[in-house]
């Protein structure tokens, strides 16, 4: 299993992609990992909210000086354009490659109220 880090870009559901952030994770880990780097990296976004309550989407969306201020809504991303991730998904098995750069790679949903 390739340990080499991946730098993923994660945006939460309804930001702009000026409130993008990175998290930095090995390749061997799985879709769960990700999901406690990502509530350890913004904690106060997902306070009271478990990590495996969080439903994390496969996306590809470029990061541009002309969206950075424009809300990224899940709901108006096309069904194909957008992969859910299962929590025992490997990530080398997602991105066998190396993810491409300002790119946001993952949507984070927080649970249904």
């Amino acid at each position: 299993m390739d340990n080499n880090p991946l730098t993923l870009f994660c945006l939460v559901d309804g930001e702009a992609t000026s409130n993008a952030f990175s998290v930095k994770i090995p390749s061997s880990d799985t879709i769960d990992d990700l999901k406690d780097h990502i509530k350890a990296k913004i904690p106060d976004t997902f306070n009271g909210v478990d990590a495996k309550d969080l439903t994390l989407w496969r996306v590809s969306i470029l990061i541009t000086r002309d969206n950075s201020e424009i809300p990224i809504l899940f709901n108006n991303i096309a069904k194909e354009e957008k992969e859910k991730l299962h929590p025992a998904d490997d990530l080398s098995d997602i991105f066998d490659e190396r993810p491409p750069k300002k790119t946001i790679h993952v949507i984070v949903q927080r649970p249904p109220p």
